[in-house]
């Protein structure tokens, strides 16, 4: 008699044991995949060491060096925060795998949160949660252990610092299992919880006794466990460190044992520095770790292991990206200036006052032009200070503007820094950005927010440079067909080097390269701007992200845009994306100097619109309106479409007074009758009409 049921659960028992004798059976002894986390509390000024025989001057991280002679452990730093240090927003951003400067939450500080060991519970937790909230959809403190099935555990001394407690804390304030104790006993109750839940932060006290347990974990490590040892100083008392310990405060150690055979270095997409991890790349680490999947709230990569690199070497590369950006930038630019007023000087001393404008104002400019590359140029030898850097990047700047403007007399001149600029960046950028990340106009790596490609400061600069370039090219020149295409060619090639993930990695910059070169096209049109034409540029910045995206999903350039696209859960999270960087930028505008430059701006343009005809008159070719118009269309955009704002509009207007001198330099400063004259330039063509409004 037929039987269903039965004939069900004969199949059932053949199908569980055809998959019982295809799956392979777990090896004998094997653990399931664990995690630790142990924070290292000491202060700067404990861990710094200034009996260091390389320099003196210099204090060592003795935390660093010691953690570089423990075998098995690979290497690095970690950015602990974006923008200034707080350790329990350090924590926070460890446990939500994301996170946002100090300047766009309310209240700016972190509230302080300590762990109830009898029930627990970490305290303001509630209130921590509406301040994430109030940033952004995608904070979400406590999300790392919330990932793991039956939560994270805590084991730290009695009486000691138990904030580290909250990397293991869920979503709703409460660490599942929680061990405290006396200091020589830590490790042994840190291993004895592993045993019972997947993940455990450890809190070690920056003792003697202390140190001793760290060693107790290493040793004890066992097979399948993920262990990381992070320097977690304590929030400075002093906010504005200027002393070299405040380097160990943004930057600080940080080693992992379980990734691969051990040893090396460790770095991350994130960062794409050997030696060099964020704090946000912890979460997605160690849920790969232990086969979970990683939410898409999280923004941080899995860390990696590197080629290796010395305690002294990760010491030196962390000071310099603590200096590079310390005011190094505007000092090299005033220093090309005053070269090429030593130039004024030294003619005008031989020659007289008159005959010494021009040239001076032609190899200043062209000096300024060739500033961008001495920059990366002086990367290479890395100045100890910031007199050295400036010396050596105002002296190349004008000794390649001399020999340009002996090479290629006005208006030919920014043919050559515009050509080799451009070249060298590219290069750089396809060779990982070495040299960019290690100059003054770098992204800021010390900061945290960006650690590779394009810098806001350099966006603007880079198009200028181009349009320069091409103008230059195209005087004397009649305008065709063929140069609309050479101008939207260009701006293609150079919105691509900008924006495209595996060079420039920066999204804005798409927008200003692409709004910049679309209005200088629009200049350069024969049969004049039309409607058409208006339509297209005006459509620039959505097929500028369009194409970005679509050439980083095909070609794999790793973009944090295509990346967090994907992420994303919804139109909100875009939308708070835009809102973001308008929040930053209207900070950025009220702060320090800014408004006082951003004036200054402003009144230039003023200026320059006001005394246009006697400015720009006498200029040989409509290619240079493109460049002024171009060049001031890239910096409103670059403004109004990145978090640094009005600071792209300031550097546009810089660049484009450069310009100015350098066309001045050619029209109107002229020597006496009985002096030398300046080489005329050659008169617009009947077709390539000269714009005077």
């Amino acid at each position: 008699m037929f039987r269903p049921r039965r004939v069900a659960f004969a199949c059932a028992l053949g199908l569980l044991a055809v998959l019982a004798v295809a799956l392979p059976a777990p090896a004998a002894g094997q653990e399931p995949a664990r995690a630790v986390i142990a924070f290292w509390t000491a202060t700067p000024d404990q861990n710094a060491d200034l009996s260091g025989p390389e320099k003196p001057d210099e204090p060592r991280d003795r935390f660093l060096r010691w953690l570089d002679s423990r075998p098995g452990l690979s290497l690095g730093l970690w950015s602990s925060v974006l923008g200034e240090y707080r350790e329990e927003q350090a924590l926070l951003d460890v446990s939500q795998g994301t996170r946002h400067t100090l300047s766009l939450y309310s209240p700016r500080d972190p509230l302080r949160l300590d762990l109830n060991p009898a029930t627990g519970v970490i305290s303001n937790w509630a209130p921590t949660v509406r301040r994430a909230d109030k940033v952004s959809t995608t904070l979400r403190p406590g999300l790392l252990a919330q990932s793991i099935p039956g939560g994270a555990g805590f084991a730290g001394v009695t009486g000691g610092d138990t904030r580290p407690a909250i990397v293991a804390a869920r979503e709703d304030g409460r660490v599942a299992s929680v061990s405290m104790g006396p200091v020589d006993t830590l490790a042994r109750r840190a291993q004895a919880l592993s045993a019972q839940r997947r993940l455990v932060s450890v809190s070690v006290p920056p003792t003697p006794a202390g140190q001793a347990q760290l060693d107790a974990l290493i040793s004890a490590r066992r097979p399948g466990e993920l262990l990381m040892i992070a320097h977690l100083p304590p929030t400075p008392l002093d906010r504005a460190l200027t002393k070299p310990p405040s380097r160990f405060v943004k930057q600080p150690a940080f080693a992992v044992a379980g990734l691969g055979d051990g040893g090396g270095s460790i770095t991350s997409a994130s960062t794409r520095h050997d030696g060099l991890v964020s704090a946000i790349d912890v979460l997605p680490t160690v849920l790969e770790h232990l086969g979970i999947d990683v939410p898409n709230k999280s923004r941080g990569t899995e860390i990696e292991t590197a080629g290796g690199r010395s305690a002294q070497e990760l010491e030196d590369q962390r000071r310099r990206w603590s200096d590079v950006r310390s005011g190094r930038q505007s000092a090299s630019w005033r220093g090309v200036i005053a070269f090429a007023l030593v130039i004024f000087l030294l003619i005008g001393a031989l020659r007289g006052f008159r005959p010494a404008i021009a040239p001076s104002l032609r190899i200043g400019a062209l000096g300024l032009m060739w500033w961008p590359t001495a920059v990366l140029a002086s990367a290479i030898v890395e100045p100890s200070t910031r007199l050295n850097e400036t010396i050596v990047i105002a002296a190349v700047s004008i000794a390649l503007a001399a020999v340009t403007d002996r090479l290629a007399p006005w208006p030919r001149g920014p043919v050559l820094p515009a050509a080799v600029g451009i070249a060298a960046y590219t290069v750089d950028l396809a060779l990982g950005g070495q040299l960019l990340t290690n100059s003054v106009l770098g992204p800021s790596v010390a900061f945290g927010a960006r650690f590779f490609g394009v810098s806001n400061e350099l966006e603007p600069l880079l198009p200028i440079l181009l349009l320069s370039g091409l103008a230059a090219v195209m005087t004397g020149r009649e305008i065709t067909r063929r140069t609309t295409l050479l101008y939207a060619l260009c701006g293609f090639v150079l919105a691509v080097i900008v924006g495209w993930g595996r060079l420039g990695a920066d999204v804005g910059g798409v927008i200003t390269v692409g709004m910049g070169v679309a209005v200088a096209t629009l200049v350069m049109l024969p049969g004049g701007i039309t409607r058409r034409a208006l339509v297209v540029t005006a459509c620039v910045p959505f097929l500028a992200i369009g194409g970005l995206i679509a050439l980083d999903l095909l070609l794999s350039g790793s973009d944090h845009l295509s990346r967090n696209l994907g992420r994303s859960e919804g139109g909100g999270e875009l939308f708070e994306l835009v809102q973001r960087r308008y929040e930053l930028a209207f900070r950025v505008l009220k702060s320090g100097r800014t408004p006082a430059y951003f004036v200054g701006a402003g009144l230039a343009i003023w200026f320059a619109w006001r005394n246009r005809e006697w400015l720009y008159g006498q200029i040989p070719h409509r290619a240079w309106f493109a460049v002024l118009i171009g060049g001031l269309a890239a910096g409103v955009a670059g403004m109004l479409t990145n978090d640094s704002g009005p600071v792209l509009l300031v550097n546009a207007v810089l660049s484009l007074a450069t310009v100015t001198a350098y066309l001045v330099a050619g029209t109107r400063a002229v020597v006496p009758e009985n002096g030398p004259r300046e080489p005329e330039a050659p008169p617009p063509r009947a077709a390539d009409p000269v714009l005077t409004s």
